[in-house]
């Protein structure tokens, strides 16, 4: 029987650390979850930043619709129902944040992170609003892999299990994890909207005789759906709605028993 298993990144393989800086009180919220903040209202989308941390933090204080434009950042929607047209409009006009609050959300995640690590990765974003036109929060991630996720993914690949990684990462950032896990590039699907994440599954479904999802947040519900076999993982505390709970076929506190579940399927 073949076995696909596609993992979520970050809070599922990844342990991550979040700083989000509100535009309209001006501060760092304390322990908001991205995810949670885009489910509350259907007119805002996350979007990633395809821009590294060295970047972000040598940029001079401006708009940051001024310094997008003026180095040609690319971005990605990764949760929320805007087009890559409508995020990119609100993107270029926005003019009440800068890239000093995107230094301060980044600085926050930097001091975090290196309380428990040297090792790991950056990201920044924002959360936009298509009903109100204008950017609501700027996001800085770091995450680091869990304790485990390497053996994890040794004692699948013996097994003969395809895994793939489904993440609104970037895909740079998601390759370089995937290098160290020995997962195969082509095997590695970055900047993921829950769209996206539901195809891969459904693409995966042609040449697998069963096709499980591991996830750990309501972006990873319509790949949730489309599984024949879903996990939620709650090994990144936080919220979750009662919903993720009810789609989910199992739920784990450590990524490590992940391993049980897919035996089942062998």
């Amino acid at each position: 029987m073949s076995l696909s298993v596609v993992f979520d990144s970050a809070g599922t393989l990844m342990k991550t650390i979040r700083a989000v800086f509100c535009a309209e009180t001006q501060s760092i919220i304390s322990g908001a979850e991205t995810t949670l903040l885009v489910f509350e209202d259907s007119d805002r989308s996350l979007v990633l930043l395809n821009t590294g941390a060295s970047a972000v933090f040598s940029a001079e204080d401006m708009p940051l619709s001024l310094w997008l434009s003026e180095n040609a950042v690319s971005y990605a929607v990764s949760c929320g129902k805007a087009t890559h047209e409508e995020a990119g409009a609100i993107l270029l006009q926005d003019r009440t944040v800068t890239t000093g609050n995107l230094q301060s959300a980044a600085a926050a995640v930097k001091a975090e992170a290196e309380k428990e690590t040297n090792e790991f990765a950056l990201n920044c974003g924002v959360i936009l609003n298509c009903r109100k036109q204008k950017i609501e929060y700027l996001v800085a991630s770091a995450g680091y892999l869990f304790s485990g996720t390497a053996e994890l993914m040794q004692a699948l690949q013996k097994k003969g299990v395809n895994i793939c990684i489904a993440s609104g990462d970037r895909q740079e950032k998601l390759e370089a994890v995937a290098a160290r896990l020995a997962v195969p590039k082509e095997n590695v699907f970055g900047a993921a909207s829950p769209e996206k994440k539901a195809d891969v599954i459904c693409s995966l479904q042609n040449t697998s005789d069963t096709v499980i999802m591991i996830g750990d947040a309501v972006n990873d519900l319509p790949a949730f759906h489309a599984a024949d076999f879903a996990v939620l993982t709650v090994q990144q505390r936080g919220r979750r709605p009662d919903i993720l709970f009810d789609a989910a076929d199992a739920v784990i506190e450590d990524i490590r028993d992940a391993e049980e579940i897919v035996r089942r399927f062998l």
